[in-house]
Formats: structure tokens, C-alpha cells, sequence
């Protein structure tokens, strides 16, 4: 049966005169879908796959009005070699047209920016040592093994100095984990939220950095440790010296006095580690000191968002209210919340424009690392992903492969490698079976997160290996990774259907692991091929199937490649654990060729 609803998996508004729809189809039957919708008359919009389920296929269109908040719609479907139908809403009669209202206010909006950004994580004290002078005692020479108490020196200024290789790597946005004031070299036990930690810097040093950034076209995103704090913290040292007698006793969930640290606290703390007393948010007195912090450095320093640390452990009305003053502070301030499991809850409630996307990582380290399931598997569990959430939301969802909590991702290819027979789990087989992944991360819809170092070969396992110095020896460098990063960041930015354009898969083939979807941006297109297999092979595109016109020329951005539509086709030679992102050939639009390849326009 095909179906529409007006749930908002079926429909949604993604701006004052425009909407998305969508139809579900039974599984096997392709169709061709169109939109008619009243508009100064009956106009027409193509639909096209968006999602493919196990048991169903969903299409969608985008239909432009000129009177906004209002639209009258119905469908018109082939399914394979049938007769047309037409899909009606039936509630109010038969032949009667869907009637769509929606109000602009509660459109579900993201920060313009986001959908150009490229993002990367920095881990402040493992990054680079601008300042040996602010060194906390004991720091270490760059380069030693990393352990969960020591330090090494980076700061705020060897940020400040390394922007010229940021922007030698492309990205535009980062991330910064915790840089208030803490005893820890990791600062999530937080001791003072409006100090910056003084083996970073001061806050001249945050404003430097902030202007530098900025300069160069790049937004800077601050770490937010709101559900609990650490023992430093103001609030809990007066309770520790006053007990019950103290003002801020109701700060947090003291279950007596005095309080007890060891060898058990009395007291709720993040997973009970008693460093980390856990803070009472839905206290009055607790929610405007912290609301005050979200907004304090949005003007004082003008930073561009934040990122929230485990913040489905907090009052979700206290995230309402924070982000309604952050944006109040600074429209275009960008909200991401570390959630790792399904987000719906906190981006269909108003709370965070995108969350750490750990489904997304999940799923390709499953399939890419792991051969766990197909590849027609991957693409109906990403597409499952994209139905849950509203579509401008999947825009702004930060797509990792690795993070400081997790495993490198070459180390992580190299345990998931583990599982399979017949593999060396060597470095170099865990970057071939990464360069397929890292060509969905960078042509999927989302922001592209890049942790430090991960550009350059780094590996180590979780916590607190994976928390080792950035090298800056070009000659430790794994420079074909590098150029890959690069290349990939460079299309992503070149190509504007990569930033903001609709997901359509067009196939999959479990027999040969190769995946092919386009992202669609009004009338421009970017098609995207990847081969995850070992072997090399050819994959014609049939040119009914993905809309290409014959005798038309694309340009394959990543190879530094032509291909010409003939006779109904284009075939595409693919190297092993490879891909291919191609886009309409336009004189006036040519990126550079990958290095050792030729890139000859074809002859006017």
C-alpha cells in the first residue's frame, strides 16, 4: 500500500514556503512520483528515493509556495510498468487534496554556517605547546605516552599558532574539550566555569584565539560540562567546610552530612566517581549560574556554540531554556548535544540543533572494519537514521569516526579487522579498508568531525590512549592519508550539493560491495560511487536510473577524471577500497586534479 501521513517523517516544513513530503512504497516496486500542489494553479515537482527499508522504499519531494504556511497537495504514482494513480487524502471525501498547515515560528532551523562546516576536535593539552611558561608542574616532553593524570603543555596559543596548518587542512569549525579552570588535563571536573584554566591561558589568550579563528574564517565551539562539576568547584568546597550549614547544600544530592568522599561518597556523582559530584540542575540557584555560563562567553569572548556534555543526564527542561538564551545572545550559535544512542527526543523537542552522531560511526565501522552485515544493510540503517529526525537537523548532526572517548579510527579498522578471517590487521590494510569510509563521512549528509591527529596516521586504543600529543615532524606524517583528508575536505566545500543537498540512494550490490547515491540540490547534482571491496571493477551507471542526459560529460573531482554518457550509459572504472564524487562538467568549475593524475577538460 502506498502511504502518506502527516507524521513528520511524511511531512515537514524547512522554511516559510517550502516543505518536504514524502510517500512510502512496498519494497520491490520502483516507482515515478510527482507532487501536485496548488500554487496559482496545479503545478508539478519530482519526487525521488530518499530512504530504502527492508520492507519499503520512501520518496521525496520539496514544494515551493508563494503564500507561506499553507499547501494543498496530492500525488500521482507509476509503480514499475503500471497505470498511474493518484493519492488523495480521503478524510474529508474522495478527490479530496491533502491540506498542509504549518506555522514559520516553529520550523526546525540550524544555523546557516553549519552546512558548510567542516569540524575538528582538539584536545587542548595534546595539541600543540605554544607557551612553555603557563606548563602546570610536572608536564612532560611532547611525544610520551599518554596516562589519565599527566600533562604535556598544549594551550591555547599553540592553537592560536598552528591555524596556518588548520587552514592548510581546509577544516573551518572547531572544537575545543574543556578549557576551564580544573585539576585534570582532560577538565571535565570543572572548578571554575568563567576562568580559563591557567595552564591554557588566560582569557586574553581565548580572545586572541577566538579573532585568529575568526580571521581565518573559522568558528570555535567550547566543550559545556553542565551536569556536574569538580570537587574544586566553589559551590562544593563550602559544603565540604560548612556541611548542612552551607547556602549551597541544595546545589547538589548530598544523602548526609558531613559530606563523605571516601570510601564511598555520600553523594550522587557521574558514574560514581567521586571527583565528579553531580550537580542539582533543577535548583533555581544552579540553573541561572550555569545559564549565565552559556551565555557569558558567547558575548565576552564570541565564541559560536557549544558542545554539551552528557547532557541527557540533565533536566531536559534546563536545555529549553538554554538554548532559547543562547540563541537570544547569538542567533547563529550552533547547539550539539553528545548523545550516543537514538536522538529523537532531543531534536524533535526543541533542545539542540544536532547531536554527536556515534549511529553514524557505529554503522560504518560495522560495515567497513567489520563486514558485520551487506552493504544494502549500511545503507537501509542510515537511511532509518535520516527518517527518525527532522530533515534539517540531519544537516547539523556531527558524523565522527573517532573522538577522546573512543579508540583512534585506523586503530579501531585494526581490532574490526580482527574479526575476519584472512587479514593481516596491519596498518597499512586498516587505511585502505578507511579511505572508502572516509569518502561516505565527507559526501554524507552532516558535519564531518575530524579528531586531531587522525589526518596524519595517528593510532591508539580508547581513553587514554587515544589522547597522544599531535607530532609535528612532517616526516612522521602519513602524507597519502593526509592528501586524502584534504582532497575530500576540498569537495566537501567545493561542491555545494555536498553541503546542503537531499540524500538519494541510487544502488547498492552486495555482490560486489559497491554503493552509489547522489546528494541533490535543486537542478545540481553530485553522484558519489564507492567500491569497498579488494578488487578493482567497473560499474556502468545506467543513465535513465540517475537522471543523466546522454553525450553529457562529468568530471570525477576525486580522480581527476572525464567520462562521457554514451548509448544510455557511463561506465566507471573503480580502483579497490576507492570511490568516485561526480558532478556535471562546467568549464567555468574545475578542482584541481588528485596528485599523480592527469585532469584534461575534454576539447570544446
Amino acid at each position: 500500500m502506498v502511504f502518506h501521513g502527516s507524521h513528520h517523517r511524511f511531512r515537514q516544513p524547512l522554511a516559510p514556503n517550502v516543505i518536504l513530503l514524502r510517500l512510502k512504497i512496498p519494497r520491490g516496486k520502483r516507482a515515478r512520483c510527482l507532487i501536485l500542489y496548488e500554487d496559482g494553479g496545479i503545478k508539478t515537482t519530482p519526487m525521488y528515493l530518499y530512504a530504502a527499508t527492508p520492507h519499503y522504499l520512501y520518496y521525496q519531494g520539496e514544494v515551493e509556495v508563494s503564500r507561506p504556511g499553507e499547501c494543498r497537495y496530492f500525488f500521482r504514482c507509476q509503480l514499475e510498468e503500471g497505470e498511474p494513480f493518484y493519492i488523495f487524502d480521503g478524510v474529508n471525501g474522495p478527490g479530496r487534496p491533502f491540506l498542509y498547515r504549518w506555522d514559520p515560528a516553529n520550523i526546525y532551523e540550524v544555523p546557516p554556517w553549519v552546512y558548510d562546516a567542516v569540524s575538528y576536535q582538539i584536545f587542548p593539552d595534546r595539541f600543540y605547546n605554544g607557551d612553555p611558561r603557563n606548563d602546570p608542574p610536572g608536564t612532560e616532553p611532547w611525544g610520551g605516552i599518554p596516562t589519565r593524570d599527566n600533562f604535556f603543555g598544549g594551550d591555547l596559543e599553540g592553537i592560536w599558532q598552528k591555524i596556518p596548518y588548520l587552514q592548510f587542512l581546509g577544516i573551518n569549525t572547531i572544537w575545543l574539550n574543556p578549557i576551564f579552570a580544573a585539576p585534570s588535563n582532560h577538565r571535565y571536573n570543572t572548578s571554575d566555569y568563567l576562568k580559563i584554566d591557567p595552564a591554557l591561558g588566560d582569557e586574553k589568550s581565548l580572545h586572541r584565539l577566538v579573532e585568529g579563528l575568526h580571521a581565518a574564517n573559522m568558528r570555535l565551539i567550547l566543550d559545556g560540562v553542565f551536569n556536574h562539576t569538580g570537587t574544586e568547584f566553589f559551590a562544593f568546597k563550602d559544603v565540604l567546610v560548612k556541611g548542612a550549614a552551607s547556602s549551597y547544600r541544595d546545589w547538589y544530592y548530598f544523602e548526609g552530612f558531613p559530606v563523605q568522599m571516601e570510601p564511598r561518597p555520600n553523594y550522587l556523582c557521574w558514574w560514581n566517581i567521586p571527583s565528579l559530584p553531580k550537580l542539582k540542575v533543577e535548583n533555581p540557584e544552579v540553573r541561572e549560574y550555569l545559564l549565565g555560563v552559556g551565555t557569558y562567553w558567547l558575548r565576552e569572548a564570541g565564541i559560536d556554540g557549544w558542545r554539551l556534555d552528557v547532557p541527557n543526564e540533565v533536566e531536559p527542561s534546563f536545555w529549553r531554556e538554554f538554548r532559547r538564551q543562547v540563541k537570544e545572545t547569538k542567533a547563529d550559535a550552533y547547539i550539539v548535544g553528545e548523545i550516543w544512542r537514538d536522538a529523537r527526543f532531543w531534536l524533535l523537542g526543541g533542545y539542540f540543533d544536532g547531536v554527536m552522531n556515534y549511529l553514524f560511526r557505529d554503522l560504518v565501522l560495522d560495515f567497513f572494519a567489520r563486514r558485520r552485515f551487506s552493504i544494502s544493510t549500511l545503507d537501509f540503517l542510515l537511511g532509518l537514521i535520516r527518517l527518525r529526525y527532522p530533515e534539517a537537523a540531519n544537516f547539523a548532526l556531527l558524523n565522527l569516526l573517532g573522538s577522546h572517548d573512543t579508540a583512534r579510527v585506523i586503530t579501531a579498522f585494526q581490532q574490526g579487522l580482527t574479526e575476519r578471517m584472512g587479514h593481516t590487521v596491519t596498518y597499512e590494510e586498516a587505511v585502505r579498508r578507511l579511505r572508502p569510509a572516509l569518502i561516505l563521512q565527507f559526501t554524507y549528509p552532516g558535519i564531518p568531525l575530524i579528531y586531531y591527529g587522525d589526518e596524519v596516521g595517528l593510532t591508539g586504543g580508547p581513553d587514554p590512549d587515544c589522547r597522544q600529543t599531535m607530532p609535528w615532524e612532517p616526516q612522521r606524517w602519513d602524507q597519502e592519508l593526509l592528501r586524502l583528508y584534504r582532497r575530500l575536505i576540498k569537495l566537501r566545500r567545493s561542491l555545494p550539493p555536498l553541503k546542503g543537498g537531499f540524500f538519494q540512494p541510487l544502488f547498492t550490490d552486495d555482490g560486489t560491495d559497491v554503493y552509489a547515491f547522489a546528494r541533490r540540490l535543486k537542478n545540481d547534482k553530485v553522484v558519489v560511487v564507492i567500491n569497498a571491496s579488494d578488487f578493482p571493477q567497473s560499474v556502468s551507471l545506467r543513465a535513465e536510473e540517475l537522471g543523466l542526459q546522454e553525450d553529457e560529460v562529468w568530471a570525477d573531482a576525486l580522480n581527476g577524471r572525464y567520462f562521457t554518457v554514451v548509448s544510455g550509459q557511463m561506465l566507471l572504472p573503480l580502483e579497490a577500497n576507492w570511490g568516485a564524487v561526480l558532478y556535471r562538467y562546467k568549464r567555468s568549475f574545475v578542482l584541481s586534479p588528485w596528485p599523480g593524475t592527469s585532469c584534461r577538460p575534454p576539447a570544446e
